[in-house]
């Protein structure tokens, strides 16, 4: 189920009917938006100018659209890239294992190139240089199609940036991703032309197009009273930025659900969030235009907390934020709470079309180097400089300078940067300190010491084999930790005589009744956390049954929100609460005499 209302459009809306057209059928993603008719108008258009023109072929660009979906474990985004390669001949073993690893498929060497620039791009924007440029020239890959490719990157984060929001069933529902971790870009050697990697842009050649003749600088004129370099850099694809000028003046120029300076101020917040200097200065630059002051709209940039905006406007921002850079732990709990600060269905869907709209304008302007218009304010740029962590290596800074900055925030990060450089050493010693919390967390999911042991080794080869797609967006030790989970899980499924994690039905397990269920006066995950008794709430869960035992784990252990538990375990959200609650009766009563015999003893 969607996480916003929706309402039938009929098939006599012009939109859902061009998208049924060229794709053969209106995906839910679309039908997930029809409170903002405008807004699927817009999506329909950009997506019509990306998928079905160009020099790119249609099946190079569903490929993309497939494979970033697919990194980012957005299933409704990866089963309509997938619908469509269908519809274009691609076999189902081909799609998948380019859904797993796109190396692991047969492309030819421009397309995996393209590929790799384009995953890079989705996944690792900040450190995109004219290094990765050059690299795809070198493959013979022209600046039309580098434009082409960025575009239909940028689409791929709108999309998965509504999916998120949204929550949509996907459109083929007994489709899941191969299992995967976390894909790695492959760093091709040094490039030979290092006097080149100190420009910052623009990327590509733009050629000349008149505000005075070209349709879409003309709006830009009267909407934003100058054309910013943002449109100028892709002169070359005059098609796609009309159809990006169309959708922007459909999202953000009507002021009848969320006015034009809230949805200035998400643009502003997001792009901050996500250290996307450009942005924060043109939309800076806009709100000034509105009439909010220099100070106010630097403070937004800094800390929107701090601002002078309403109590409700910054539980918007905080949401949006939340949408765009911390979308794994994204959940049905963050629209609750908008609703009840009093925001309607529908101005939470516009605020989620503006945050994607931002999404697609910072992916873009970071893949072709686009030149700032204005100068972002000095106080953000400091902030910026303190946050971005940088370990790829092709860098020049002075790599001492960013171990310093990430040890603040995670012990590991110096060591964590060298392994990511290529220090065997570095990795080995990552390991050694964390290999009994990776131990720990493989007995308590699949209950066996052996088993552990076994999945151990599956771990650390796929935490070597994709440590250079570490982004330092949590620390190295979460990071391992998720790679566990998933292997975990994996090695569960595979094991024929285990209990089986997948969809049961509702009178699953009917007969539990438990006996002993005394009040603690606190819950497990809280129990969990003192140490007197942390040992015996670990064996009581290890001797749960493995589907109610992989749950518990993930939700009172691990504190994953109920959304994302579902994902990791293919489950339905109400699937996964019935046997969280379950899970926890069942603990309850095996924990029940000890607390009961702790208490007696207190007493006397």
């Amino acid at each position: 189920m969607s996480f916003l209302a929706t309402v039938e459009l009929g098939h006599e809306f012009l939109p859902f009917a061009a998208f049924e057209e060229d794709s053969g059928a209106v995906p839910n993603l679309l039908r997930a938006q029809s409170l903002l008719p405008r807004a699927i108008e817009g999506q329909v258009i950009l997506e019509g100018a990306v998928r079905s023109r160009g020099v790119i072929s249609r099946a190079q660009k569903e490929r993309i659209l497939l494979c970033i979906a697919a990194a980012r474990r957005d299933v409704c985004c990866a089963s309509l890239a997938r619908t469509a390669l269908r519809s274009l001949g691609e076999q189902d073993r081909q799609i998948d294992r380019l859904s797993e690893d796109h190396r692991r498929v047969d492309l030819p060497a421009a397309e995996a190139a393209l590929l790799d620039f384009c995953l890079k791009l989705a996944l690792h924007s900040l450190s995109v240089s004219i290094s990765d440029i050059e690299r795809l020239r070198e493959h013979g890959i022209d600046d039309e199609s580098i434009v082409e490719a960025a575009v239909t990157t940028a689409l791929a984060i709108y999309r998965c940036t509504l999916s998120v929001g949204l929550h949509p069933e996907p459109d083929d529902g007994l489709w899941r991703l191969p299992p995967g971790g976390e894909v790695s870009v492959r760093e091709p050697a040094a490039h030979s032309s290092s006097g080149t990697r100190s420009q910052t842009g623009p990327y590509v050649r733009a050629p000349y197009l008149s505000p005075l003749t070209f349709a879409p600088f003309v709006t830009l004129m009267n909407t934003h009273g100058f054309i910013p370099n943002f449109f100028r850099a892709q002169s070359s694809r005059p098609d796609l930025l009309a159809a990006e000028v169309e959708l922007a003046a459909l999202v953000l120029l009507p002021e009848d659900i969320l006015t034009r300076a809230q949805k200035e101020t998400i643009l502003l917040a997001v792009s901050a969030a996500n250290l996307n200097s450009y942005c924060v200065a043109i939309h800076g630059n806009l709100l000034r235009g509105l009439g909010m002051s220099t100070d106010e709209g630097d403070q937004i940039a800094l800390d929107h907390h701090r601002s002078s905006l309403s109590d409700p406007d910054k539980a918007l921002l905080d949401f949006a934020i939340k949408l765009c850079s911390q979308f794994s732990d994204f959940s049905l709990e963050d629209v609750v709470r908008l609703r009840a600060l009093g925001f309607t269905d529908l101005q939470i869907l516009e605020c989620e079309v503006v945050t994607a709209l931002n999404n697609f304008a910072n992916v873009l302007q970071l893949g072709l180097g686009i030149e700032h218009d204005f100068e972002s304010p000095r106080a953000f740029e400091q902030k910026k400089l303190n946050r971005r962590v940088v370990f790829d290596r092709r860098i020049g800074d002075d790599p001492s300078s960013s171990s310093i900055m990430a040890q603040a925030e995670d012990p590991d990060a110096e060591l964590a940067a060298q392994a990511c450089a290529g220090s065997l050493e570095a990795f080995e010693e990552l390991i050694r300190r964390h290999s009994r919390l990776i131990y720990r967390a493989l007995v308590a999911i699949l209950g066996s010491q052996d088993h552990a042991q076994d999945a151990m080794q599956d771990v650390m080869l796929s935490a070597y084999q994709h440590i250079g797609g570490f982004r330092a967006q949590s620390k190295f030790s979460t990071w391992l930790v998720s790679i566990a989970r998933n292997k975990a899980i994996e090695y569960l499924r595979r094991r024929k005589n285990e209990v089986s994690l997948d969809e049961a039905s509702f009178d699953e397990d009917r007969d539990l009744r438990p006996r002993e269920l005394q009040d603690w006066g606190e819950n497990p995950e809280q129990a969990y956390s003192r140490s007197e008794i942390r040992q015996l709430i670990e064996k009581e869960i290890m001797a749960l049954p493995a589907k109610y035992r992989v749950v518990v784990m993930l939700r009172d252990v691990e504190h994953l929100p109920t959304e994302e538990t579902a994902r990791q375990l293919d489950l339905s959200v109400p699937t996964v609460k019935v046997r969280l609650l379950r899970g926890r009766l069942m603990l309850r009563e095996r924990l029940a005499p000890h607390f009961a015999a702790a208490a007696r003893s207190a007493v006397r």
